[in-house]
C-alpha cells in the first residue's frame, strides 16, 4: 500500500469509483481509493439501476445525460460489462398539473438536446402493452433511458481507473483524519497512513462520520427503500425486446423488467430512516428487515395499473439503505472551513447521477471549477446551521416528496423555522405568507384580510398569490412599500490592506468613501462566482452584502485569497445585522416623518450611504434597492428591528404604505429593471452575461482578468438578452428552450410577470448574432412557442429617474 498519494478517495461504491476514474482521465495518477470491505458493499449494490434523464433542474439533467453516455461506453474501454440496457421510460401523468410539468420539463431537455415527447394515454398503452391507461392525461416519453448492472458499472469505473494508474484497497476502513504541520492531509487506515494533498469523501452511508472526524457535521441521513421482484410472467418472458420502465409520480413507484419478470420500488408516504445517528461501520451489503405493511398500498395501485401483475406471486423483496439531504440533493464539491477536503455525499440518485458527479467533481479538483454549475449541489449551501434534529425531519420529507410536482414557488415546511428575524410575529399578523431560503424565513407575499395565508401553486397564472403579488407590485411603483432582506450575506472587510485585496477579488471599480457600488467576484477562468455590493465606510473598511446562499461560498473564497500578515480582517456580520428596505416616490416623504437626517438628493444622493436614526434605532442606510425605485436600505442591529419596523409602519399609514413579499421583488420588479439574479449569470463571463459595464479593465490584478481579455479578442459563444413574450396564461420562469427557425438556439434563466408594465419577461442566453434589440425569436412555454422579442433592458424606468429622483 502506498504512504503517499495526491488524492486518497475514501469509500469504494460507483461514486467514489467514479470520481477516481475521471480523475485519472484527467491525467492525476497519483490517486487512491480506500474501502473498508468490497466495493458496493454500502448503498450501490442494492440499487435498482435506473438510469433516467427525466429531472427538474437542468444541472441533474445534464449529470444524468453523461452517465447515459459513459455507461454505454465502458465496457469497450475496460472490457467489464455494464449490464446497460436502452429501454426509454414512461412517465405517467394522472392530472393537469402533473402534465403541466412535464409540458415544462419539455422544454428544459429540448434546450438540452435531450429526445424525449409527450404522448396520449393511448400511445403510452402501445408503449408499455401491459398498462390500464384509465385515468391517465398522457405521458412524458425520455426514449434513450435505460439500466445497468451497479455492481457491474462500479467494477468497469475502478478497472478503468486502474489501468490508468490508480490503485484501490479493500478491506481497510480509515480509522481517522489529521493534518500534518505543512497542511498536508494524513488518512489513518487499519493498515497504515497514506499522506495526500486532497481527500475525497465518498463514503456513502458513513459519509458523515467521515466528516465528523475533520469538524464537519454533514446533513445526509440514511433512509429506508424498498423493491420486490414478482414471479416470473409469461408475458414478459415472451417479449422480442426491451420493456420501457414506468413511473407513477401520483402513487408513486418505479417500474422495470428485470429478467422474465417486473421490479417495483415504491416511495411510501409512512416512510422510515435507518440508523440516523450513526451507521454501523460493520455493516456491508446486507438486507434490512421488510415491512409489506408500509407498502402494500402502493403495491395495490401498481396492480390496478398493471393487471398481468395481480396474479403474480412474490418472487423477492429487498429493504435496503439509502442516504438522503435536507433537499434530496448531493452534496457534492469543497467543505467550508476544511482545504482539500471534498464532499460527495447524499446521493439518492447514485447510479442515475454517478457518472457526471465523477466527471464534474474530477474537473473541480484539477481545474479549481467544473465546466457546469453545480451551486445547488455545493455542500456550503448548509453554511453552518444544520443540525441532526433538522436533517432528520427534512430527509424524511425529501423522501416523502419525492415525486412532488416541481411546480414553480414551490415551498417545503419540515424543520423550520430556524433562522427567523424579530418581526416575523408581526408580519404574520399582517398576513405574512413565509419561505425559507438558506434555513432563514422569509416573506414570499402577505395575504390581505379575509385572504387565507397559504400557498397553492400552478404552473400558470391561476395561482392564488398572483393578483396579491401584483397589487404588492404597483403599491411598490406607485406609492410607498416595505420588504425585509435580512438574509443577506454580510462582511464586514477591514485592515490597511482591505482596498486592494478587494480590488484584486473583485473586477469592478471599488467605490469611494461613503459611497455604495455593484461588483462582481470572478474564477481565474473568468466565470462570475457572485454577485455583490460593496459600501465604502472609511478609507480601509468596506462593507460586503451578497445574496444569502451564497454566504459561506464568498466567504470561503475570501478567506482562500487573503493575505499573510493580517493586514485584512473578515467579519461576518450575517446574523447580527438585518435589512429593511423602504421604497417608492414616497419612500422619503415616509422616512422624513421618522428620522431628523436629511434625505435629499443633495445630502443622499443615488448610491451613497449614510448612518442615520430611524426613531431611536441606528441604522446604515444605503440608497439603493432590487426593485429600481426611490427607496433605502435600512442595515441595522437586529436587536433594532421591531422599533424600525414598528416607526415605518406608523408612518406609512399616511402615504398607503404597502409590505412587499420577495414574489413581487424577486419575480416582478427586478425584471423589469433588468437586474440580474444568480440564475441569469451561472457559468457566465461579465461579457457574456452583459454586465461588461462593471468589468474596469484598467485594473492590472483582478481573478479572471486575462480570461476576460482573452475572451474579448476571441469573442463569445453565447450573450444574455431580456425577452418581451408574447404569453398566454403561464410566464417562462427558467430553463426554458428558446427556438428560432425551428432550431433551439438559447435557454431561458430567470422570467415572470412584469406588473406595471404589463409584459411577460425574461432572460435568456442565445447566440450573439441573435442577441440585437428586435430580433424575434420563440420561447416554448408548456409546450407551446410562444413569439418573443429581444428588447432593450431595463424595460422600466430605462433613464433611471427613478432611483434618482
Amino acid at each position: 500500500m502506498k504512504t503517499h498519494a495526491r488524492v486518497v478517495v475514501i469509500g469504494g461504491g460507483i461514486n467514489g469509483c467514479s470520481v477516481l476514474y475521471h480523475l485519472a482521465k484527467l491525467g492525476w495518477t497519483d490517486i487512491v481509493l480506500v474501502e473498508k470491505n468490497e466495493l458496493t458493499s454500502g448503498s450501490t449494490w442494492i440499487a435498482a439501476g435506473n438510469v433516467v434523464q427525466w429531472a427538474a433542474t437542468r444541472t441533474n439533467s445534464r449529470l444524468h445525460q453523461y452517465s447515459i453516455k459513459l455507461y454505454q461506453e465502458l465496457e469497450a474501454e475496460t472490457g467489464q460489462s455494464t449490464g446497460w440496457h436502452t429501454t426509454g421510460s414512461l412517465r405517467l401523468a394522472t392530472n393537469k398539473d402533473r402534465f403541466d410539468e412535464y409540458r415544462h420539463i419539455l422544454s428544459k431537455d429540448h434546450a438540452l438536446g435531450l429526445e424525449c415527447c409527450l404522448v396520449s394515454p393511448g400511445e403510452a398503452r402501445k408503449l408499455f402493452p401491459f398498462m390500464n391507461d384509465d385515468g391517465l392525461v398522457g405521458a412524458m416519453y425520455h426514449v434513450h433511458d435505460g439500466h445497468c448492472d451497479p455492481v457491474g458499472t462500479t467494477n468497469a469505473l475502478a478497472i478503468g481507473a486502474r489501468q490508468l494508474g490508480a490503485e484501490i484497497y479493500r478491506f481497510n476502513r480509515v480509522t481517522n483524519l489529521s493534518r500534518t504541520g505543512g497542511g498536508e492531509w494524513i488518512v489513518h487506515t487499519e493498515k497504515g497512513d497514506i499522506t495526500c494533498e486532497i481527500v475525497v469523501n465518498a463514503a456513502g452511508l458513513w459519509a458523515d462520520r467521515i466528516a465528523a472526524m475533520v469538524g464537519v457535521y454533514l446533513p445526509i441521513i440514511p433512509m429506508e427503500h424498498h423493491h420486490l421482484m414478482f414471479e416470473d410472467l409469461p408475458e414478459i418472458e415472451n417479449l422480442p425486446g426491451e420493456l420501457i420502465s414506468l413511473r407513477d409520480p401520483d402513487v408513486p413507484y418505479y417500474l422495470r423488467r428485470e429478467l422474465n419478470t417486473l421490479l417495483v420500488g415504491p416511495y411510501e408516504a409512512r416512510c422510515k430512516s435507518w440508523n440516523a445517528h450513526n451507521v454501523p461501520w460493520d455493516y456491508a451489503a446486507a438486507d434490512l428487515p421488510t415491512d409489506m405493511e408500509r407498502i402494500q398500498d402502493y403495491i395495490l395501485q401498481l396492480l390496478e395499473r398493471v393487471p398481468i401483475l395481480r396474479e403474480a406471486g412474490m418472487k423477492h423483496i429487498q429493504n435496503g439503505p439509502i442516504t438522503y439531504t435536507p433537499d434530496s440533493q448531493q452534496l457534492l464539491g469543497p467543505v467550508y472551513g476544511v482545504p482539500n477536503f471534498y464532499s460527495m455525499a447524499g446521493c439518492n440518485f447514485g447510479i442515475t447521477q454517478a457518472g457526471g458527479v465523477g466527471k464534474y467533481l474530477a474537473e473541480w479538483i484539477v481545474d479549481g471549477e467544473p465546466s457546469i454549475d453545480l451551486s445547488t449541489l455545493d455542500p456550503r449551501r448548509f453554511g453552518t446551521w444544520t443540525s441532526k434534529k433538522y436533517t432528520l425531519a427534512k430527509v424524511h420529507e425529501a423522501y416523502r416528496l419525492q415525486y412532488q410536482l416541481t411546480v414553480p414557488d414551490n415551498e417545503r415546511d419540515a424543520g423550520r423555522p430556524v433562522k427567523s428575524v424579530p418581526i416575523c410575529d408581526l408580519q404574520k399578523e399582517q398576513g405574512a405568507v413565509f419561505g425559507s431560503r438558506y434555513g432563514w424565513e422569509r416573506v414570499n407575499w402577505f395575504a390581505p384580510p379575509g385572504v387565507e395565508a397559504v400557498d397553492r401553486y400552478s404552473f400558470r397564472r391561476n395561482n392564488n398569490y398572483i393578483d396579491h403579488v401584483r397589487n404588492e407590485c404597483l403599491a411598490a411603483r406607485d406609492h410607498v412599500a416595505v420588504y425585509e432582506l435580512s438574509a443577506f450575506g454580510k462582511f464586514e472587510i477591514s485592515g490597511p490592506g482591505a482596498a486592494g485585496y478587494l480590488d484584486h477579488l473583485t473586477c469592478g471599480r471599488l467605490p469611494v468613501l461613503g459611497r455604495a457600488g455593484y461588483n462582481l467576484m470572478l474564477t481565474p477562468k473568468g466565470t462570475i462566482i457572485e454577485d455583490m455590493t460593496i459600501t465604502r465606510l472609511s478609507d480601509d473598511q468596506f462593507y460586503v452584502v451578497t445574496p444569502a446562499v451564497s454566504e459561506v461560498l464568498v466567504l470561503q473564497h475570501m478567506e482562500d485569497h487573503l493575505p499573510v500578515g493580517g493586514s485584512v480582517t473578515i467579519n461576518n456580520v450575517t446574523t447580527r445585522l438585518g435589512v429593511l428596505t423602504v421604497i417608492g416616490p414616497k419612500s422619503r416623504d415616509l422616512l422624513a416623518r421618522i428620522t431628523e437626517a436629511d434625505l435629499s438628493n443633495e445630502q443622499h444622493p443615488y448610491l451613497s450611504c449614510r448612518n442615520i436614526h430611524i426613531g431611536v434605532a441606528p441604522v446604515r442606510a444605503i440608497r439603493m434597492n432590487f426593485a429600481g425605485e426611490l427607496g433605502w436600505e435600512l442595515h441595522h442591529d437586529l436587536v433594532y428591528q421591531r422599533a424600525i419596523y414598528s416607526d415605518i409602519l406608523r408612518a406609512g399609514r399616511e402615504f398607503g404604505l404597502v409590505n412587499c413579499g420577495l414574489r413581487a421583488v424577486l419575480n416582478s420588479l427586478r425584471l423589469e429593471k433588468g437586474f440580474h439574479m444568480a440564475a441569469d449569470f451561472s457559468e457566465a463571463t461579465p461579457l457574456e452575461a452583459g454586465l461588461e459595464a462593471f468589468v474596469n479593465f484598467k485594473k492590472d490584478n483582478f481573478i479572471g482578468r486575462e480570461a476576460l481579455l482573452r475572451q474579448k479578442e476571441q469573442g463569445i459563444k453565447s450573450k444574455l438578452v431580456m425577452l418581451d413574450i408574447d404569453a398566454d396564461d403561464a410566464d417562462a420562469y427558467g430553463d426554458e428552450c428558446i427556438w428560432c427557425n425551428n432550431e433551439a438556439v438559447g435557454r431561458i434563466t430567470s422570467g415572470g410577470r412584469g406588473h406595471r408594465i404589463e409584459k411577460s419577461l425574461a432572460f435568456g442566453f442565445v447566440k450573439p448574432e441573435l442577441s440585437s434589440i428586435g430580433t424575434r425569436l420563440e420561447v416554448e412555454i408548456l409546450d407551446v412557442r410562444r413569439p418573443a422579442v429581444v428588447v432593450k433592458s431595463p424595460c422600466y424606468d430605462p433613464e433611471n429617474r427613478k432611483v434618482r429622483a
